[in-house]
This record gives structure tokens, C-alpha cells and sequence, in this order.
């Protein structure tokens, strides 16, 4: 009778989870059973903590941040108090060692992202609360296995970044996937190949597919891991991917009308007839665009439209020579909207006369309909890059006087109007306004802008809409304020001015980087550039097989290292020895040129960082590009053109800022583009050198500036 009695016993236990009674102790109980491997992690985890705890100069268990009471406390409780609990819960509650290691791993990993983020001087303080609270929460949940229910009601960035501790838990994975693939489609697909959990992998397919069909076409056509986890997929949207895939003649065109397929508006083989042509493919391209102008597709489209449209600009471009008849048959047979696509997205690369040529024929093709009316039928799609274009090419008081007074003035009330609102969520029209500035000179459509601007900056105030105040705050004070005191006002370093200290190296040299390539005309352009370059005050060493030195002898000392444009595709083997090289030296070039075609400066931006200070772009409409500076070098001051990029004008441009360098001169950029403009006085040569921009006048790049200084990151 005993016996059968402790058997029930027994059964009860095992049938409740007895014998794992959960020890919600913060402190480890039983110190003696830790390993001599944990024993090493928990030490490691300790000086984490200190290196954390001294990060404010005391060791008081306390993380000042900025002298907040709320956010010191906040985070000083994730470092110490969580942590420590964390560490308790595993100790006291997991026996398996192994299991032990691999969650005192991620404390210490959560931990060291802390100190490095502390380091580099910015810490989101809500994102750490939440890491060190959802990791204990986490194994919690693992150990009582009932995670699922915690991660659904917490999906977020701090749990995707521990998720690998329940990666085999597929309920608490695909919980964490149909959130999270929704935010982050684009992260999330690249990573289906290592998920353990193949319900999770789909959830991310299926949500992925609408967003980005294209990358979904990739893996179906190729011949990876990822190419099975699509073509398992069930989802309806997938599978027509997949059709695409398997029978179209042109499957990377055709994916741009998935949703048509889906939907049974389309088939293959009507799809294969419109993508044959290209004028069908481009027109039909914008009908689908503005159809799903709201979708997630809406971004896709963007960039098809900018490669498809390039065709266009660059048959006119090449064609500049020619009579109008040859040069713009290209575009002979497009509609008014379409030649205004062609404009909006091939603003990049369009010379000057290939725009007045597209301008001139829009303007006759929308006839009746006024600018207004034209604009509005298209649904102000693009409207801002489209008056950004025309008040740089000195066409909006033509394009203008097309409508009525009071219409003209409420477009212009519409140009300054909802940029913080934008449906791609970016400040593309608050760029597109600013650059519109100094092209506009009617001082009665200014007036009704800075009064425009003026409004939507204090019903933002009013509306504690904190980002869309800064944006017409910033544009109000460019608008209201002197060069001298913009800067100023906005916290941004000056832009008229280069300090040669800011130049110079520790050892008081400037040195400068140049980027050529080795297209014919890139041979051409570094011959040049380097024979300009000769006694009495500069040395010029060829020696290197890769690149060229050049040496001040005269004057203050100037290095200037140039990679020699060997042929394609060894002009980058070059680049990047001469980078090596650098790099090995510790060679900090404060300047870096590109010299070559306008198709070549990504691989000149991807070389430049925050040690650039001033930053010269001769390509053909290096303009458009003031961004991706921007992101990797904040206060560079940059030298571009709107339109052709020229030798003549960036020979002199270039030669100037030396003689300057030469004698240890501050880079005065008004008193060197006065100087400047005098070689340039009239004819070709003056309406190329205008469409240089010096900083300056870089009112996008000025905004920019100051609005990632406000404390915003969002462009």
C-alpha cells in the first residue's frame, strides 16, 4: 500500500512540473555548484558591469546619462539590478551546463552592445530597458516553456536581437516573425536560410513577397538553400512569383506586374507582349505606378522608372549634337506625363539642353490644361522634384505663367506644404525645397513661400509635431537668415569657409585622395591632371605600379595621392592598393576628389568617411548625390555640379584651392568662387562653371545638416 502511495506521489510531481520548482531568488543561492567554465563568464559579466559602471568616472553601481534622474536610474537598473537577477535565474533554476553557458553568453553580449553604444556616445535608453528585461523574461519563459504567449505581447527590436536563445521554439518564432517580417521585410528575408524553424521561414516568405517581389524572384531562379524555401510556400502572391519565374521570356521585368498577375488582371503572355517594347513596358510601368502609388511596391517602381527613363536621357544626352528631330525622337511618341517621368526620374543625369528640349515639348503636349491642371491630374506625383528641376534650369516662371495668379501661389503653398508627411516617410521634398531657394527670383512667390513655411512651422509648434517643426524651422531660418548667421543658428559648422586647421594632419601636411578610372576619358583626364603638377613647386612620383605621389616642394606641405586609371576593371584593384596602403600607414586624407564619368562616382562614395573635410565631385550631375555624402561624413563641405561635369572648369576649380593650400590659407569659398567666375565671364564656359555648386550654395546639403544635428536620423 506504501509503495502504490508513493508512486502517486510521484506521478503528481512529474505530472505538475514539481520536481522544476521555479527559484525566483535575485540572488545565486548555491555558489559552490557554478563550474570553473561559468566561473570565467560570470567574471566576464563583472567587468562588463564595471566597465559600464565607470563609464561616468565613478564606481558607484550608477550610470549618470546627461544628468537625467529618470534615464540614469532606468538604465542603471538593466545593467546592475536585471542583470544580476538574470544571472541569478539561470543559476538557481537551469541544470543542464551547456544551457547555462549559452544564456550567460547572451548577457554578457547584451552587456558589451551596452558599452560599445556608451562609447560611441549614444545610448536608446527605451531599446536597452527592454533587451535586459525581455532576456530575463526570455529564459523564463524557456524554462517554464510557455514563451509563445510573453513574445507575441512583446515583439520588438531587443527580442528579434535575442531571439537565436528560442530559435527551436517554433510557436515563439513565428509569433516573433509575423511582426517582425512586417517592419523589417527587407532584414528578415535574407535570413530565412538559417532559421530553424521552417513555419517561421514561411511567415517571413509570405509577408515579405508583396513588399519586395523581387528578391522573392532572385532565390526562386537561383540555385540556393533559399531557392526550396520559396518554392514551398503556399501564399497565392508567392506562387505567382514563382509562374514568373518558371515562364516568362523577361522575368525581371515582368515582376513589376505580380500584382496584376495575381489578381487575374494580366497573364504571362500579355505581360511578355508589353515588356518586348520598350515605350509599352515604360508607359505601362507608370499606369501601374500610379495605380499602386500608395502601395509597398510604390519604392520598387521608383527605381525601375529612374533605370527606365535613363535610356531615354541618355540617347538625348549622347544625341546633343544633332538636330532636335534626331536627338528627342526617342521621345516623340510619349504623352505629356510620360515626358514628365522621363524629367522627374532621369533628373540625375539630364544636360541642360536635354531638359529644355523635354520641358518645351510638355509644355505643349498637356495643352489645354494650365501647369496647374496638368500637376493636379497626375496627383502632384513627384511635383516638388519636377519645380526643384525647373527653378534650377530658370523654367518655373515659364512653367508658372501657365496658371492663373491664384493658382500659381497655391501650388507654391503646396510645394512648402505636408513635407514632413511624405509617403515615403523621407525628406526628399524638404531637400527638393531647400535646393529651390536660391534658384527662385520672384519676390512675390518668395514672399508666399517664407509666409507658407512660416504658417506650417507654428501649427507643428502648436501640434507638438517635434519632427515636422524642425523641418520648417530649419527652412524658415534659411530663408530668414544671412550666410553668416545661418550656420549659427542651426549648429552646423560654418559653410563659407574651410579652416586650413581642420585640413592638416598632426604633422601639419594636407593630404588629399583622387579617384580616376579607366575609361579612355579617365586615361585622358589623369594625364592631364598629373602634368599640371611640376617644378618648382611640386614633385611628382610614378613609381608605384598603382598609383601616382604628388608632393609639395614650395610652400606648406601638400600630399596628394592619385591611383593610376588602369584598364577596367584593375582601376579598381588600383583604388583599392592605394587604400590599403593608406590604411597600413595611417594616412588620413582630409580631401578627396573624383575625377571621372558621372557612372563611376558610387565607387568614389564608398571610399569616403567622416575624416573627409572637403569633398570635390566633377562628375556630370554629382549634385543629386550631396546625400550619401552626407552619410558618411556629416560636416564635409562639397564641391558639385548640377549638370556636365567639365575638365575646364574642375582644372581651375581644383588648381585655385592648392594655391591656397600652398600658402596655409583658410579655403574662403565666396572670395575663391568670386575669383573664380572672372576666368568664366561669358559664353559655354560661364553657363558650365554656374552650374557648379560650391558649398556655399549647397542649401540641400545645408538642411541636411542641420536637421541630422537636431537629433533626427530619419533620411
Amino acid at each position: 500500500m506504501k509503495k502504490l502511495f508513493l508512486l502517486f506521489i510521484l506521478l503528481v510531481l512529474a505530472t505538475f512540473g514539481w520536481s522544476q520548482t521555479e527559484i525566483l531568488s535575485d540572488t545565486i543561492l548555491n555558489k559552490s555548484e557554478i563550474s570553473a567554465g561559468r566561473k570565467q563568464l560570470h567574471l566576464m559579466i563583472e567587468r562588463e558591469q564595471k566597465k559600464a559602471d565607470v563609464s561616468d568616472g565613478v564606481y558607484d553601481k550608477m550610470i549618470d546619462y546627461n544628468e537625467d534622474i529618470s534615464k540614469t536610474g532606468i538604465i542603471s537598473n538593466a545593467i546592475f539590478s536585471k542583470t544580476n537577477k538574470t544571472v541569478a535565474y539561470i543559476e538557481n533554476n537551469e541544470k543542464d551546463d551547456l544551457i547555462k553557458r549559452k544564456y550567460l553568453g547572451r548577457v554578457i553580449d547584451n552587456l558589451k552592445l551596452f558599452n560599445t553604444d556608451f562609447n560611441d556616445g549614444y545610448i536608446d535608453i527605451p531599446y536597452y530597458a527592454q533587451l535586459f528585461d525581455q532576456t530575463y523574461y526570455v529564459i523564463k519563459g524557456i524554462h517554464n516553456k510557455n514563451l509563445a504567449a510573453y513574445v507575441k505581447k512583446n515583439v520588438n527590436k531587443a527580442m528579434y536581437v535575442i531571439s537565436p536563445l528560442f530559435d527551436r521554439d517554433n510557436d515563439a518564432m513565428v509569433a516573433l516573425m509575423n511582426v517582425m517580417s512586417e517592419q523589417y521585410p527587407d532584414i528578415l528575408i535574407k535570413k530565412i536560410s538559417t532559421m530553424n524553424s521552417a513555419s517561421a521561414a514561411d511567415v517571413v516568405v509570405e509577408k515579405a513577397a508583396p513588399k519586395n517581389p523581387k528578391i522573392i524572384l532572385n532565390y526562386a531562379t537561383s540555385t540556393a538553400v533559399e531557392r526550396e524555401i520559396i518554392r514551398r510556400n503556399k501564399s497565392p502572391y508567392v506562387r505567382s512569383i514563382i509562374k514568373i519565374a518558371d515562364s516568362s521570356k523577361t522575368p525581371l521585368k515582368a515582376i513589376f506586374f505580380v500584382d496584376e498577375l495575381a489578381k487575374g488582371k494580366e497573364t504571362i503572355s500579355s505581360i511578355d507582349k508589353i515588356t518586348e517594347n520598350e515605350d509599352d513596358y515604360f508607359k505601362k510601368l507608370i499606369v501601374i505606378r500610379q495605380a499602386y502609388i500608395t502601395s509597398e511596391l510604390r519604392k520598387m517602381y521608383d527605381k525601375e522608372l529612374v533605370h527606365v527613363a535613363s535610356k531615354y536621357v541618355t540617347s538625348m544626352n549622347e544625341l546633343h549634337e544633332q538636330t532636335d528631330v534626331i536627338r528627342f525622337k526617342s521621345v516623340d511618341n510619349l504623352t505629356a506625363t510620360e515626358i514628365y517621368y522621363v524629367m522627374v526620374y532621369g533628373s540625375d543625369d539630364l544636360y541642360t539642353s536635354s531638359f529644355l528640349g523635354c520641358f518645351n515639348r510638355l509644355l505643349i503636349r498637356m495643352k489645354p490644361k494650365t501647369g496647374y491642371e496638368f500637376l493636379n491630374g497626375i496627383g502632384k506625383d513627384k511635383f516638388r522634384t519636377f519645380l526643384r528641376l525647373c527653378a534650377n534650369y530658370n523654367t518655373l516662371p515659364t512653367f508658372l505663367s501657365t496658371m492663373q495668379d491664384s493658382n500659381k501661389q497655391a501650388l507654391m503653398r503646396n510645394f512648402v506644404t505636408g513635407l514632413d508627411n511624405s509617403l515615403e516617410g523621407d525628406l526628399e521634398g524638404a531637400v527638393d525645397v531647400a535646393n529651390s531657394f536660391g534658384s527662385i527670383t520672384d519676390s512675390a512667390l518668395m514672399k508666399v513661400i517664407v509666409f507658407q513655411i512660416k504658417k506650417n512651422r507654428e501649427k507643428d509648434s502648436i501640434g507638438h509635431d517635434n519632427r515636422g517643426f524642425k523641418i520648417y524651422d530649419i527652412l524658415y531660418t534659411m530663408l530668414t537668415s544671412s550666410n553668416d548667421s545661418i550656420t549659427a543658428k542651426l549648429g552646423i559648422p560654418p559653410i563659407t569657409v574651410m579652416p586650413y586647421s581642420k585640413l592638416i594632419n598632426d604633422s601639419g601636411i594636407v593630404y588629399q585622395q583622387v579617384f580616376f578610372y579607366g575609361d579612355e576619358d579617365g586615361k585622358g583626364v589623369f594625364n592631364s591632371y598629373v602634368n599640371g603638377f611640376s617644378a618648382p613647386d611640386w614633385k611628382v612620383d610614378k613609381s608605384n605600379d598603382y598609383w601616382v605621389k604628388i608632393s609639395s616642394i614650395k610652400g606648406k606641405p601638400v600630399i596628394i595621392f592619385a591611383n593610376k586609371p588602369l584598364d577596367e576593371p584593375n582601376d579598381e584593384k588600383a583604388q583599392n592598393a592605394l587604400q590599403d596602403f593608406l590604411d597600413e600607414n595611417e594616412i588620413s586624407p582630409s580631401v578627396i576628389i573624383h575625377r571621372g564619368h558621372s557612372y563611376h562616382l558610387s565607387g568614389t562614395l564608398d571610399h569616403i568617411n567622416s575624416r573627409h573635410k572637403v569633398v570635390i565631385l566633377g562628375a556630370c550631375g554629382a549634385y543629386q548625390n550631396l546625400s550619401t555624402v552626407l552619410n558618411h561624413s556629416e560636416d564635409a563641405q562639397i564641391v558639385s555640379t548640377k549638370q556636365i561635369g567639365s575638365g575646364k572648369i574642375n582644372g581651375p576649380i581644383i588648381r585655385a584651392f592648392n594655391q591656397r593650400l600652398l600658402e596655409g590659407k583658410d579655403i574662403d569659398w565666396v572670395q575663391m568662387w568670386t575669383q573664380l567666375a572672372k576666368q568664366f565671364p561669358s559664353g559655354d564656359m560661364k553657363n558650365l562653371f554656374d552650374d557648379y555648386v560650391p558649398p556655399y550654395k549647397n542649401l540641400g546639403a545645408l538642411f541636411l545638416k542641420a536637421y541630422r544635428k537636431s537629433g533626427y536620423d530619419n533620411y
